[in-house]
């Protein structure tokens, strides 16, 4: 199996899609038909051994690519004896549930030509996980899958690839695990060992301390070469370096053990193929075998150790039958260019090893496709990733009751689930790209009732921040949590036994009760919100499977301090119109028998109900008083008034809400006349925990009690609050946001008026000015906001008041129908101020020398920068609050803008010689008539020249 670089996480191991599995040791995987012999080999495992045999090329890297099922697995990637730089090499790591994490091996872990090895790399796990070996080089990457020691045989028939070129030659290694070991070699072909030469009919006897190999490499094919073991041993076979169709690379492959081998094999033609490739067939003793490619029979006896090599042609599907137990490896050949692609081994599984379930990745940069063999009657209920599988074109199978089909998956990294109900099928996972291919056998799933599956990105997140912790050795009560929440579900879903739910409070209460969850320790408020939402989707997911497993008991229930757990099981195919209620504490959970929506299957399914005791108080003490736990900002001055309540449903296969689920919730304390109640369930987004109403409703409420209803099932509570408050508040913000926007409308228009003022630069008549402010000024000066006020409130009429301040919502951008029209006019006006004393530098600097010794030069200064203030140009300030300087903009933005009404009677008023004047008379109590029209200066002096006055400003709008 080929595959490009060496970050290749295998298609059977399940990344992303999180289901939790027994040991290795439990598991049994679903067939249909017998094996002829007496092991099934397991992909599973917690102790793995391999070696790297020799390739081609001078620069190799070498690593284990691990993959995880369960949360904090410790895994250690060590190789015996090996004294490489002086000291021992051991890798200690942590991989969660669906991670799949590289380990680099040093390049010296390669074994070159025939001789006996002690580099042996060992991988060791405390739960269960997949390996696979990469051996990668420059356009010659090449993966393995690892079977674990438990899989491993003691008789197995080498295949070696068969190639013309001088440059290669067939090998294959034998390790053995902790124990000493005694092998025969039983040639076929010829192979040279240290001096020596044997051919077939040598046997070649060979003993192999614990945790040693021998790599053993020919000068003709090696097929059909017999080894037997007196203990299990690993067996790789392989090509140092072929060439055919594309440029030389390394080809190997881990082989099964006689015992595994199936007698039915069906081999789906590769998609992009336009040659034949090979399929080898071997036997372990007198064999019958029928081989049919297309409509072509043909029957074929072979005796122990045959190897037999026949073609697959592009497009055309393979049977093969036998009346015993046969080998079969499927042999690309890769393309040559322009279609390159690299040659690749793979083992083809037998007919007997088809199973209801499996799990795919796409590889980042491939054409990726998913090859099926399924019966003819049940491909219409083959579904991927919960969704009825479309667009697929089935293929007969001639001589069977099986039909083939290729699906079209994406290019980027992604796992699907794929899935029938009861028909077993085939799944493998093949793709090409330039200079590269890959083809891996589908990952059989045990057919288990139920699938733990409780990671969302959210929590993988925190899981891999916890592996760092501890692969530091450092210590952290969240992780600490973590790992107890996930080792109390392991042992309630790894278990193939009976259990009682007091099994399930017992352990999940004690959680309840940790200071971790009280006082949140030394960890952040979201590690805590984090902590509780897995612990809530344990809890439904322990409870689920215990209902599950004791089909004996249509319902059960449990009470102690901290949780009511009452759980319900429907039986198969029941019809029923009834309504269930569940029960806990003082709580109801009323569901309907046709809520669920699901396709016919003989399962059963299970409903849980659970009522904590104390999860409300947690999160009202620990979580509510951080203020942002809230969906909606208006309930974040509301409280937690009921027991938190969780719901759920479970057969194992996706289920969907048809009907609404009515909860019926206790008040803490007795409601009252001004508050109100909100129905709102709990959410798990950007790293943080949340309360939101969406999907929920309340139906009937009174002092003591209140009906939700909600159509999907997750943790449920009642929030409480006055809402009185909240409407003054609304109307509070909306009469602010009205009021600033009319500020800075009359900022905007006084800074246009200068400007058109200082570009005339002409006399302008007072009475022309009030006359062209009243009919345009005021319209627009009032109008502008109250028409932005409008609209904003149409749009989003809950975007007034917040849960801290009478003001506008940040929610959905609200914030930015004041903060837009600010900035806007900001800007405008500090164009105007720059353009105008552009203009009065240029007007100014043409006049006389008088000009150039006025008295008021200071003056003059002074009100042009207090137009900065008028015109509203300091608010920019308030952009700049981030970061360090936070707290000081802050400041500095309040004390400036304070001040605005202060320079506005400075400019316009005292400042003013017009203004002066007027209130000189009034002091003095004169009432002297004026004149129609009057000429006014640039509000410090006239500037006079022999022929004109300049005016730059008139009264009640700006002057500088």
């Amino acid at each position: 199996m080929a595959h490009r670089g060496f970050a290749f996480p295998p298609m059977f191991f399940l990344l992303g899609l999180f289901w939790f599995l027994p040991p290795a040791s439990a598991q049994m995987t679903n067939r249909i038909g017998k094996f002829s012999g007496t092991c099934q080999t397991e992909t599973l495992g917690r102790e793995f051994i391999t070696s790297y045999m020799e390739d081609c090329g001078n620069s190799s890297q070498f690593e284990v690519q691990i993959t995880g099922y369960f949360a904090f697995t410790s895994v250690s990637v060590s190789i015996s004896n090996y004294t490489g730089d002086g000291a021992k090499f051991e890798n200690k790591t942590m991989v969660n549930q669906g991670e799949m994490v590289p380990v680099r091996l040093p390049e010296s872990v390669g074994v070159k030509g025939s001789t006996k090895f002690s580099k042996v790399v060992l991988v060791k796990a405390d739960k269960d996980i997949s390996v696979v070996s990469v051996s990668n080089k420059h356009v010659s990457p090449e993966t393995t899958v690892l079977y674990p020691v438990s899989s491993l045989g003691n008789e197995h028939y080498v295949v070696t690839p068969f190639t013309e070129s001088f440059k290669s030659y067939p090998e294959f290694s034998i390790i053995t695990y902790q124990e000493p070991n005694s092998v025969d070699v039983h040639v076929k072909g010829k192979l040279h060992y240290l001096t020596q030469v044997y051919s077939t009919g040598n046997k070649l006897g060979i003993k192999l301390p614990s945790f040693q190999g021998i790599q053993l490499q020919g000068i003709e094919d090696l097929s059909g070469t017999r080894i037997v073991s007196e203990k299990p041993v690993a067996v790789l076979v392989g090509q140092v370096c072929f060439c055919n169709s594309t440029k030389c690379n390394h080809v190997f492959e881990q082989l099964l053990p006689v015992c595994s081998w199936g007698t039915t094999y069906i081999i789906p033609p590769l998609p992009w193929q336009k040659v034949d490739d090979i399929v080898y067939i071997t036997a372990s003793q007198s064999t019958t075998v029928l081989y049919q490619r297309g409509d072509k029979q043909e029957n074929v006896t072979l005796t122990g150790g045959n190897a037999l090599q026949l073609p697959v042609k592009p497009s055309i599907p393979v049977y093969i039958s036998a009346n015993v137990g046969i080998q079969v490896v499927f042999y690309s050949l890769g393309a040559a260019i322009p279609n390159s692609s690299h040659a690749f081994l793979m083992n083809v599984p037998d007919v007997a090893s088809y199973c209801l379930m499996y799990s795919i990745n796409e590889q980042e940069g491939f054409e990726n496709f998913a090859l099926m063999v399924a019966n003819t009657s049940e491909t219409g209920a083959i579904i991927l990733d919960n969704q009825p599988l479309r667009d697929v074109e089935w293929n007969r199978v001639p001589g069977t009751e099986f039909v083939w089909g290729m699906h079209t998956l994406g290019p980027a990294m992604r796992s699907h689930a794929v899935e029938h109900a009861s028909s077993p099928f085939a799944l493998l996972s093949v793709g090409t790209a330039a200079m590269d291919s890959y083809g891996i056998p589908g990952s059989c799933r045990k057919d288990v009732t139920f699938k733990c599956q409780t990671e969302t990105q959210q929590i993988r997140e925190q899981l891999k921040k916890c592996r760092d912790v501890f692969q530091q050795g450092n210590t952290s009560e969240f992780c600490s949590f973590m790992n107890s929440t996930l080792v109390n579900l392991e042992t309630m879903c790894a278990e193939d036994r009976a259990a009682s739910l007091e099994e399930v409070a017992r352990p999940f209460g004690s959680l309840l009760n940790s200071s971790f969850l009280s006082a949140g320790g030394t960890e952040s408020k979201r590690d805590v919100a984090s902590a509780v939402t897995f612990l809530l989707r344990s809890v439904e997911l322990a409870a689920l499977t215990v209902a599950l497993r004791s089909p004996e008991k249509k319902t059960q229930n449990v009470t102690t301090e901290c949780m009511a757990i009452e759980t319900l099981l429907i039986p198969a195919a029941s019809r029923c119109d009834g309504v269930f209620r569940l029960r806990g504490q003082e709580e109801t959970m009323d569901i309907h028998c046709n809520a669920v929506t699901r396709a016919a299957t003989e399962d059963p399914w299970a409903v849980a109900f659970i009522s904590y005791s104390t999860l409300d108080s947690i999160i009202n003490t620990t979580l509510l008083d951080e203020g942002d736990l809230m969906a909606d900002e208006k309930m974040r001055n509301f409280h937690l008034n009921s027991r938190v309540v969780s719901g759920a449903i479970g057969d194992g296969r996706p289920m969907y809400l048809s009907r609404p689920v009515n909860f019926t919730l206790h008040h803490r304390q007795a409601k009252k006349e001004e508050e109100e109640t909100r129905c709102v369930h709990w959410k798990f987004i950007a790293g943080k925990g949340t309360w939101a109403e969406d999907g929920c409703k309340s139906l009937q409420t009174n002092s003591t009690h209140t009906i939700c209803s909600c159509d999907h099932l997750s943790s449920f509570a009642l929030l409480m609050g006055h809402t009185g408050v909240e409407v003054v508040c609304a109307v509070i913000a909306g009469f602010l946001h009205y009021l600033f926007l009319a500020c800075f409308t009359w900022m905007f228009l006084e800074g246009l008026h200068l400007f058109l003022t200082v570009r005339n630069l002409k006399v302008v008549n007072y009475t022309s000015a009030s006359r062209f402010k009243k009919r345009f000024m005021y319209p627009f000066g009032y109008g502008f906001p109250a028409l932005v006020v409008a609209i904003s409130a149409a749009v989003n009429p809950g975007g007034y008041g917040t849960s801290n301040h009478c003001w506008l919502s940040l929610e959905r951008g609200f914030h930015w129908s004041f903060l837009g029209p600010i900035c806007a006019i900001i800007l405008i006006n500090l164009t105007f101020f720059i353009v105008t004393l552009w203009i009065l530098r240029d007007k100014l600097s043409s006049l006389n020398e008088d000009v150039s010794t006025l008295k008021d030069t200071r003056l003059l200064t002074f009100k042009a920068i207090a137009q900065l203030f008028i015109l509203g140009c300091t608010w920019s300030l308030g952009l700049f609050q981030v970061g360090s300087a936070k707290m000081v903009m802050a400041y500095l933005f309040s004390i400036v803008n304070s001040l605005q009404g202060a320079f506005i009677f400075l400019v316009h008023c005292l400042l003013n010689r017009q203004v002066r004047e007027e209130y000189r008379r009034w002091i003095k109590g004169t009432r002297k008539p004026s004149p129609t029209t009057q000429t006014f200066s640039p509000s410090v002096s006239t500037v006079a020249t022999n022929t004109k006055v300049v005016s730059w400003g008139v009264p009640s709008t700006s002057s500088l």
